[in-house]
């Protein structure tokens, strides 16, 4: 799992940025089976005991894969399957694995710990592409390209954009982790203000407007939220206020620098104030009409596009979709129908993909998921502090942490395609639906035992 974590977040962005080299994605999807076969072959030293929850997760899980590879297989036959799989469903074994038991709470903790060595390698990486390829880039291409190559280790084209908003929702899982490892007493304000500071300069860097606006909603999500260690305070009202008015004066600072770039890069009216160039650079996300030169829909367009169009071959369409990999046009080995028939690029949010590819019965499937592993997560006081060593509680202090991190990327599913095809992305959000999943089911163990 730890090689994964690096073999997804850093290696395989690393080699696409730097060589050009695509297929290098193909490393997740081969990582995944080789997981799936590891599980299999797993020798156990104690039965596997799931609780009627977790029946319910496997369920729905089990039912909404299936569904969706027949539904693609019977519609695309086989090479689109295996396509289609790799790019936006494969991934989705993580999440059954750890299900499953396929590592401990000590290797969930091991990894979620390297999260933040990943996350002080971005500095180096985004230092270079600050000072070396963003010139380069905007003497090719003009200073409105200022900061479409800053992606740090998650991969793209330099010269075409990339995976910036992957990196911005790492930066906002070690904002969720740092806060609540303050408010469980496991690290230090200092940290804290380092941390939350430092990930917001990356956004700012990469103009992760969605990350930067979402922010302190999910940082006093994690600050309100119940914790497995009794007597932690889920409201306290003097320290949600400091959280809150520090997240708003970094806001207000990213909105500050983001507006005085874009008056720069575009000759934004100078007359209005940065408040208003940057509520104006919003104004095509929420257009219902908005479509490209490029053919690719806007973001709220492609929710109006999908009402107009979804049954095109009928009503079975627009409840079971039309198959994976039907609205990708970025795959040179089998490249989506639905964009050559329509005359339009459908995959510009994951929520236009997954309404496309699986159907309304699908979306609802998926949606369903994880808002039922929400629900069935939520830490319930259960151990005194004495009963702990800082590990532990460490451990514990990620919980409240994962699941607005999963609210966070639920939220990104009208905004960006990067949860269906994302590699970086999807990793991030199979383990830590599965993590919550492992850390709970260990706690309902220890605590049968004491």
């Amino acid at each position: 799992m730890q090689v994964y974590a690096f073999a997804s977040l850093v290696f395989c962005g690393l080699v696409q940025y730097f060589t050009g080299i695509g297929a290098v994605l193909w490393l997740p999807f081969l990582l995944v089976c080789a997981m799936f076969l590891l599980l299999l072959m797993q020798t156990r030293y104690e039965a596997l005991d799931l609780d009627y929850q977790e029946y319910a997760i496997l369920t729905l899980f089990v039912g909404f894969f299936v569904m969706v590879l027949v539904n693609t297989f019977l519609q695309s036959g086989v090479l689109v399957t295996i396509v289609g799989l790799k790019n936006e469903l494969a991934l989705s074994l993580i999440l059954f694995c750890l299900l499953l038991g396929f590592c401990r709470e000590s290797q969930v903790y091991r990894v979620l710990k390297s999260f933040y060595w990943i996350f002080y390698l971005q500095f180096p990486i985004i230092l270079y592409q600050v000072l070396v390829i963003v010139p380069k880039r905007v003497a090719i291409k003009g200073p409105y390209e200022k900061w479409d190559s800053v992606v740090g280790t998650f991969g793209g084209d330099p010269m075409a954009g990339g995976n910036t908003a992957a990196m911005g929702l790492l930066c906002l899982l070690v904002m969720l982790m740092k806060v609540s490892e303050f408010k469980h007493g496991v690290t230090s304000k200092k940290s804290v203000v380092f941390h939350v500071s430092a990930a917001f300069l990356l956004c700012i860097l990469g103009e992760i407007k969605f990350v930067i606006l979402l922010s302190p909603m999910l940082l006093a999500m994690v600050w309100l939220s119940t914790s497995y260690i009794k007597g932690m305070k889920s409201f306290d009202l003097k320290m949600l206020l400091i959280i809150v008015a520090g997240a708003m004066v970094l806001i207000t600072g990213a909105i500050l620098a983001l507006a005085a770039s874009y008056t720069s890069s575009i000759g934004a009216d100078p007359t209005k104030g940065p408040f208003d160039v940057f509520i104006d650079s919003l104004g095509y996300i929420f257009d219902p009409n908005y479509i490209m030169e490029s053919g690719e829909l806007g973001r709220m367009t492609t929710i109006f596009f999908w009402l107009n169009n979804s049954d095109l071959y009928g009503v079975s369409g627009m409840f079971f979709g039309y198959g994976l990999n039907a609205t990708n046009h970025g795959s040179s080995v089998s490249p989506g129908f639905l964009n050559i028939v329509l005359n339009v690029l459908l995959d510009s949010t994951s929520l236009s993909m997954l309404l496309w590819e699986t159907g309304l019965v699908g979306t609802v499937f998926f949606i369903t998921l994880v808002v039922y592993i929400f629900k069935v997560t939520k830490p319930v006081g259960t151990f005194e502090p004495i009963q702990l060593n800082k590990e532990d509680i460490q451990l514990l202090s990620f919980q409240p942490a994962l699941r607005a991190f999963v609210i966070g990327c639920l939220l990104s599913l009208p905004y960006s395609q990067i949860l269906m095809l994302t590699p970086m992305l999807q990793f991030l959000f199979y383990f830590s639906l599965g993590a919550s999943l492992v850390i709970r089911h260990s706690i309902l163990k220890y605590a049968e035992k004491l």
